[in-house]
């Protein structure tokens, strides 16, 4: 009897996950029952993502609260990344309402299988133990497999559906002997007694071997290189918003798991780790840029910038310190919103184009004065251009973290980051160039006036991309607010105080 007291007083804490899970019986069981209704699944699983988010607020004030024997911890990094994960929700949703002619009948079950990936993801958040971490990981992978491969007629997204799950197979594999390794080693799947075991032992071999098994899983999620081969594809075959949720909600899964195992459970061991993420972080900013430099497709440079936006923002990490990690936080909320309005444009593109090369967006800002310029501002920031400022800050202050290590990995991380960001200004700025500049594409000349009122296939990505811009912009000048969030975020981690502060008193 206690138990069951037990957990239906745990459930008060869970009130978000719940509002998901109903969201997502909805979008499973209502085109089944009612097919001629369909408009209403998108609606209720937006409706369920905001009650969620709004329930998550809520409990941003706790400061920490172990739920079922320690399987599940409530506090703010569960929390922050819970937010980041239900907006990017959102956004995709938005996204997807304008894409849902190319899903096919089964919306509903697209709309079910994405809200099980966020809530996969929220789990992942506050998952303090080795059954809730892989539970929570392959939730999510056989989400993102069955969301890549959603587009049946397709052959590239039934080709980006195998090769996701070919890759994730070997990946989960490798991370299950990691596993075993640990709790071989220690006796118990607890981070908290993981971590006081590791902490009374010294360095070895074993531990090294483990870092290396788990952080190949880790960089499989984060596609990371040399764990990035599965990327560039799955994100050109699968359907756009599908693209836009790996490239941001799938990421934030993993360094949420990074933080947690890295940052807590392996403090002791930091130094050992913090030489591999640097090393994933150098290799992922240098190839991710250099391969990006050479697209032609919208997506597929996306996708290899994504990789090297990897790279910055593992610099956070390896800093280990409360400004890093709040600084790599910052940048997640910025680059998802840039990421997500940059995919957005595609859509919105292709919706009236069918296209998605490069050089067919020239002179588009003569016919869609509105998307080239949102779709602008987008890029612009994630070249790190303070046009407006956001993704200027993001990288402003995960440099400086780096810099504050005052060591040679910490110099050399930031060294490559400022090289290697020349290259991502020169091809995201050709885009922005080519749509200002250049005549009209062939493809831009046939389209059509502007349609008043708007045709339905375009309102919800539209909504998407303002939501994007209005968050850069809002981020621009709430700089202090946002970074102070992303400290409050990361304060449950036990991590080493910081050197010197970021530069958060800005105008």
């Amino acid at each position: 009897m206690d138990s069951i007291t037990d957990y239906l007083s745990a459930c008060q804490f869970l009130i978000p996950e719940l509002w998901l899970v109903g969201a997502i019986v909805f979008a499973s069981l209502w085109n089944l029952f009612f097919p001629k209704a369909k408009e209403l699944t998108p609606l209720v699983s937006m409706a369920g993502i905001v009650l969620a988010g709004a329930s998550l607020w809520q409990l941003f004030p706790i400061d920490s609260v172990q739920l079922f024997g320690g399987l599940f911890t409530l506090d703010r990094l569960t929390v922050g990344f819970g937010l980041l994960t239900c907006l990017v929700g959102l956004i995709v949703i938005l996204m997807t309402m304008g894409y849902e002619r190319n899903l096919g009948q089964n919306r509903g079950e697209f709309y079910a299988v994405l809200l099980t990936a966020v809530l996969a993801v929220m789990l992942l958040a506050g998952s303090t133990d080795l059954v809730m971490l892989f539970v929570g990981l392959e939730t999510l992978s056989i989400c993102c497999v069955l969301l890549a491969g959603f587009s049946k007629k397709d052959r590239r997204s039934n080709e980006a559906s195998l090769k996701y799950l070919l890759s994730t197979a070997a990946t989960t594999a490798t991370f299950l002997y990691g596993l075993s390794f640990l709790y071989g080693l220690t006796g118990s799947t607890n981070y908290y007694a993981i971590h006081e075991k590791i902490a009374g032992q010294a360095p070895s071999l074993v531990v090294v071997l483990m870092l290396v098994l788990l952080l190949s899983a880790i960089g499989f999620k984060l596609s990371a290189v040399p764990f990035h081969m599965w990327a560039p594809d799955v994100y050109e075959g699968a359907p756009t918003p599908v693209t836009a949720f790996l490239s941001i909600g799938s990421k934030a899964g993993g360094f949420v798991v990074a933080v947690r195992l890295l940052s807590f459970v392996f403090a002791s061991a930091s130094v050992d780790w913090s030489l591999i993420v640097g090393l994933l972080a150098i290799l992922s900013m240098i190839l991710g840029n250099l391969i990006a430099l050479a697209q032609s497709s919208l997506k597929r440079m996306l996708a290899y910038s994504s990789i090297a936006h990897v790279g910055y923002i593992l610099i956070g990490l390896v800093a280990n310190t409360a400004d890093g990690l709040a600084a790599m936080a910052f940048y997640l909320i910025v680059y998802g919103l840039m990421n997500l309005g940059a995919f957005t444009g595609a859509i919105l593109f292709a919706n009236e184009t069918g296209s998605d090369r490069i050089d067919d967006y020239s002179g588009l800002l003569r016919k869609r004065p509105w998307l080239a310029t949102g779709l602008a501002i987008c890029l612009l920031n994630l070249a790190g251009l303070p046009i407006p400022p956001a993704g200027f800050f993001a990288k402003l202050f995960v440099f400086w973290s780096g810099i504050q290590m005052y060591s040679a990995l910490g110099f050399t991380l930031v060294g490559v980051a400022l090289v290697t960001s020349v290259p991502a200004i020169y091809y995201y700025t050709r885009v922005v160039i080519k749509m200002i500049v250049r005549e009209p594409s062939e493809m831009v000349q046939a389209l059509e006036p502007a349609r008043r009122p708007i045709a339905d296939s375009q309102l919800g990505p539209m909504l998407a991309l303002a939501v994007c811009v209005a968050g850069i912009c809002f981020g621009s000048v709430a700089v202090n607010s946002f970074m102070n969030l992303s400290l409050d975020a990361v304060k449950p981690i036990s991590i080493q105080p910081s050197i010197g502060t970021l530069p958060l008193n800005l105008p």
